[in-house]
């Protein structure tokens, strides 16, 4: 008598399907933990491979450390400290000017606002008064997850506030880099006070779900699916945002203030691509600057005297 090896089969099939969805969910949470997940992101970082531009930021640091102590001696630094619409704690550094001109300069993902104190410079000379805030999930700043500019659009929201109370009449430009870019573009289809004047936007990405995608593909080489629609899942659970709804793209439809995008052609971490559908697709005013030579959140050093004039005169004819 032969005996069946129907129940054999089912038996392997099932260990095999138990087993596979135990790896996928480690390998999600892991993902999640690298990305999302407050904790050091040099890891992550140098899964992306950005070697060129930690280059061209390590030479530039050696070449203006000196001077830019100098200038961080001579001013007066402070901290400010806010709650946000969650009863999260955020901090910022404070520069303050004897003028009406503000800017909020925001850092990219996985830095933190003293990292920013090179551009802080810049403004600092221009007669701005400057907001560095750490975004949450961020440096002093609470907070336990990365917002991916979509918490953080609230957030920079209390930080105009908080200037707002310091000085009524003041004129406000938003600055962002990399993640800090789309932060300040998901900001642009928000109510704001009358007081925000334009937005520099400096290689900022469509939506954190796109960005996660091109990442995946491009440079894991790792299917999407299942993983990212998971990952979408317990984001939302844990963080109370969906990486789809966290989207510039769909902000700058709705903005009705003036926005300068600024971006690298061989940007290789969030592609050419995105900018010119972020540009296409905003409503407000707006202009495009693309750097050839520049990698991603490199155009400043790369062709610096091209940037910060194209910016200020930017700002000239708009902040009014």
């Amino acid at each position: 008598m032969i005996k069946s090896k129907k129940p054999l089969f089912l038996f392997s099939l099932i260990l095999f399907l138990t087993i596979l969805i135990r790896e996928v969910y480690y390998c999600i949470i892991y993902v999640y933990n690298i990305s999302l997940n407050r904790m050091n992101k040099i890891p992550l970082l140098k899964l992306v491979n950005l070697n060129r531009e930690t280059q061209v930021m390590l030479k530039n640091f050696y070449k203006i450390r000196y001077k830019l102590k100098k200038w961080i001696d001579n001013i007066y630094i402070f901290g400010i400290k806010i709650k946000s619409f969650d009863k999260v704690t955020l901090f910022a550094e404070c520069l303050k000017n004897n003028t009406n001109k503000w800017v909020i300069i925001v850092h990219g993902y996985g830095a933190n606002g003293r990292m920013m104190y090179s551009t802080a410079k810049k403004f600092y000379e221009k007669g701005y008064n400057i907001i560095l805030p750490d975004l949450r999930g961020h440096g002093l700043s609470g907070g336990n997850y990365i917002g991916m500019g979509w918490h953080d659009r609230i957030d920079i929201i209390y930080w105009i506030k908080k200037i707002l109370k310091i000085d009524k009449n003041a004129k406000i430009v938003l600055y962002g880099v990399s993640m800090g870019a789309s932060s300040v573009l998901m900001c642009s289809g928000e109510k704001l006070p009358k007081n925000v004047k334009c937005i520099i936007a400096d290689c900022g990405f469509t939506s954190a779900y796109e960005v996660f995608k091109y990442q995946m593909k491009s440079v894991f080489s790792i299917p999407t699916f299942p993983l990212l629609n998971i990952l979408n899942i317990i984001c939302k659970n844990k963080n109370k945002y969906c990486l789809k709804r966290a989207s510039a793209l769909k902000q700058v439809k709705k903005a009705k203030i003036p926005i300068f995008f600024i971006h690298g052609e061989k940007d290789n971490f969030v592609p050419i691509y995105m900018a010119l559908d972020l540009y296409k697709n905003t409503k407000s005013s707006k202009k495009l600057m693309i750097f050839k030579e520049a990698f991603h959140g490199v155009s400043s050093i790369i062709e610096e005297n091209i940037y910060w004039k194209s910016i200020f005169k930017f700002i000239k004819n708009n902040a009014v």
